[in-house]
Order: structure tokens, then C-alpha cells, then sequence
């Protein structure tokens, strides 16, 4: 996760709280702001269709700084809040400071890139594949790695079932491709 608090911390951010399906912008509104999720999740769609699930650390509507208008929902999906960063004041501030700015567009790629991997990820065609790759771009192949979200919510993420992805992770553990050194933390082999 980045450190959006580092790189946009010298911006003046106001906070704003929502319930669960209150609306932080609709398609075709202003585009007047960023957004950092501080707690909940924030549902971006279009025509009833999920785009992305905005978590806790994440920001999102960064193509609000270089478009006039908002190209669809932003829904709180539970209670939450999030930091609103001015777009005017963003685009200012990026442009006084260029380290930060190369930090920002460094933080928009790696995102770029880690969405780009979860997609291929999710064209695999079996849970094996899907749950290996997906533990290998996290660095479990290296290290261990210790998840800091349930594991249903993984299971979503990669496009399975819950129950499928724990007969996975048990048959991994079983072949002895995979060590779980604790409940939460996973090294492949």
C-alpha cells in the first residue's frame, strides 16, 4: 500500500464521513477532488457495474486531476471516510514539488502495475495457478508474507469461491509447496 500521507501531506485535506451507500460523487459531477479511503470502502461503478473497490489506504479518482467531470459512482459500499484532497490545490502543489510529483506518478504505476497483475491473474484457469501467482506477486515466494485482510476477501479478489481457495491453500500445504508459519502468513516452497 502506498504512503499517500507522505507524498500529499503537504496539502490542506478536509474529511468527510458516509454511510453505507451514500454517494461521494455520481458520473457526470465536477470533478473537484481526490479522495484517500482512511476506513470503509468505497465502490466505484458505472450502470450497475463494479470498476473497482476502493479500500482503506487507497486513493482514487486520481483521473479527476486532468478530466472536467467524474466518469462514474463513487458509493460508499459500508460506513466510512475518506480525506478530500482539492483538485485545484493537488495540481499546485505536484507542480511546486517535482520529487513528489515523480513520487506520485511512481505510486499511479506501481498501482497501474499491480492492477495489471491481478487481472492476469485472474485469466488463469485453475485455483492452483490463481493462488500460486497471486502468492508470488505478493513476494510469498521470497518471504513470508502475513495478509492483512480475511481471506474470503482474497478469494473474491482472484475470482474464487472461499471454500475453494482453503482447499487450495490446504492441498498446497499438503504437497508441501506451501508453509503457513502462522494462521495468517504464507511462504511457498
Amino acid at each position: 500500500m502506498e504512503d499517500w500521507g507522505r507524498i500529499l501531506g503537504g496539502i490542506r485535506a478536509t474529511g468527510r464521513s458516509l454511510e453505507a451507500g451514500e454517494a461521494l460523487f455520481r458520473d457526470g459531477d465536477e470533478a473537484r477532488a481526490v479522495f484517500q479511503v482512511e476506513r470503509g470502502r468505497i465502490r466505484l461503478g458505472r450502470h450497475g457495474a463494479t470498476l473497482h473497490l476502493a479500500k482503506t489506504g487507497s486513493l482514487l479518482a486520481e483521473s479527476a486531476l486532468f478530466a472536467s467531470h467524474y466518469a462514474c459512482d463513487a458509493v460508499a459500499d459500508r460506513p466510512s471516510r475518506v480525506k478530500v484532497f482539492p483538485k485545484a490545490a493537488v495540481l499546485l502543489y505536484l507542480r511546486a514539488h517535482p520529487d513528489l510529483n515523480l513520487a506520485f506518478s511512481a505510486a499511479l504505476a506501481r498501482e497501474v502495475q499491480r492492477l495489471r497483475a491481478g487481472q492476469e491473474i485472474m485469466r488463469l484457469p485453475g485455483a492452483r495457478d490463481r493462488v500460486v501467482a497471486w502468492l508470488t506477486l505478493l513476494g510469498a515466494a521470497e518471504t513470508a508474507v502475513t495478509l492483512d485482510q480475511p481471506l474470503s476477501a482474497i478469494a473474491s479478489e482472484i475470482g474464487l469461491t472461499h471454500e475453494a481457495l482453503y482447499r487450495t491453500l490446504a492441498a498446497l500445504v499438503k504437497d508441501g509447496r506451501l508453509e503457513r508459519p502462522e494462521k495468517r502468513s504464507f511462504r511457498l516452497k
